[in-house]
């Protein structure tokens, strides 16, 4: 049974998973720059987006993290589904409720993933 991406290989690996969930997102009509980075390139966080929605266009980071020292898994694929549903629905830190809209991201991009895999959501604690 296939599993959740929980680390990119190589950025082929990842630039095959950002063409499918493009297609699953419909953003298609997006221009999407991917890159793997080190964590400390953004600090706290697993991935970020830098969009612009008028031209329908983003960069897009997901951190390499070797450690599974968190509370729930680190996935690198729902990390990247999470960065994209930042261009569908445009939450940006600055907005009003952004806590609120991004745990909404968050519970989607989770959401997905268990549909695309078929899995619970204790799959996604580490403890």
């Amino acid at each position: 049974m296939a599993k959740p991406i929980m680390q990119f290989k190589n950025i082929a690996q990842a630039k095959r998973c950002l063409r499918e969930w493009q297609s699953r997102l419909f953003l298609e009509d997006w221009t999407i720059d991917l890159r793997l980075v080190k964590p400390k390139e953004i600090p706290g966080r697993q991935g970020e987006t830098d969009w612009e929605s008028v031209n329908q266009s983003a960069v897009i980071k997901v951190a390499r993290v070797k450690h599974q020292e968190y509370i729930q898994k680190v996935c690198a694929e729902k990390v990247l589904v999470h960065e994209l549903l930042h261009c569908k629905y445009n939450v940006r830190p600055a907005s009003r409720n952004y806590l609120a809209q991004h745990q909404l991201l968050e519970q989607m991009a989770k959401s997905l993933i268990m549909a695309k895999y078929n899995l619970p959501f204790k799959w996604f604690l580490n403890i």
